[in-house]
């Protein structure tokens, strides 16, 4: 009986090809489409699905350039960055104007290390849209790690002007201006402020504590600074202690056990590093 119905429901499909091929490409195009456009699709579902509609021939000029960046994303989470480049670029060929080809690009750049495409990406995507936040916050990363962070500084405040309630942006800014190597340019409490917004937006972030914390020690607000740093240690966990625990050893501070339980001797720690107006994990600018 199995058998029987299955061969009628082949026969069924095989009629429905030969009479009404139109329909049955048109089904498939859906679900192409659909595989293609998901992201929770594997891999090489969602590249063999882009492929299809590509090789359809059915896409309009624009529709190429969506599936092109729907697979050149896909390339990116199967880790080849060499094909997703290829794909983004045959994206911003078909659609030069679509700022999100370019930044799409120059993330894949990024991870193949090729940080001076990335930035002419970034460029390219903000002359066309000088109000993309996005482009300013990664363009921003680049340039601090380029140690140019006059120019990281100006893009984060660009970034957060244009996103106020980004925040990572706002931590981002917050940190540089609080740990600057250059000390004449630290701003600790306008870092206050700015990692103050970024809790108010996520207060459950240790790393934006911390950040208050190092902004705190830069404006000579030694109790509030160790009050953020415990902050930040509650919020990590041991994970977060045992890191600090570390940073204080190697700099001279903590003789203990590096074993993130906290406790007397690194709360002790922590105050005289603060009164030497240390800057904690300031290296990881």
């Amino acid at each position: 009986m199995i058998f029987r119905s299955l061969s009628l429901y082949v026969c069924a499909l095989f009629a429905i090809s030969f009479f009404f091929p139109q329909l049955t490409h048109a089904q498939n195009f859906q679900t192409q489409s659909r595989h293609c456009n998901n992201p929770d699709a594997s891999v090489a579902l969602r590249i063999e699905a882009c492929g299809w509609l590509i090789q359809s021939g059915q896409l309009p000029d624009k529709g190429y350039g969506i599936v092109y960046r729907l697979r050149g994303m896909a390339y990116i989470d199967g880790e080849d960055y060499d094909l997703a480049v290829a794909d983004l670029t045959q994206a911003i060929a078909h659609d030069p104007k679509r700022v999100s080809n370019y930044l799409d690009r120059a993330y894949a750049h990024s991870l193949r290390n090729y940080n001076g495409l990335a930035m002419d990406d970034y460029n390219q995507a903000i002359a066309i849209d000088p109000n993309n936040a996005e482009a300013y916050f990664y363009r921003a990363g680049l340039f601090t790690d380029k140690k140019q962070v006059d120019l990281a500084i100006l893009d984060y405040r660009a970034a957060v002007r244009l996103d106020p309630d980004d925040a990572y942006g706002l931590n981002s800014l917050a940190w540089l201006l609080a740990v600057n190597p250059d000390k004449a340019e630290r701003r600790g409490a306008e870092a206050i402020t700015f990692a103050q917004r970024a809790l108010d937006v996520n207060p459950d972030d240790y790393e934006i504590w911390d950040t208050l914390a190092a902004a705190y020690v830069e404006d000579g607000q030694g109790d509030k600074a160790l009050d953020a740093y415990l902050k930040a240690q509650e919020i990590g966990g041991q994970d977060r202690i045992e890191m600090d625990q570390i940073w204080l050893k190697e700099n001279g501070y903590y003789f203990g056990q590096t074993d993130g339980a906290g406790g007397e001797e690194t709360i002790k720690a922590l105050k005289e590093c603060i009164a030497a107006s240390c800057q904690m994990h300031s290296e990881l600018w």
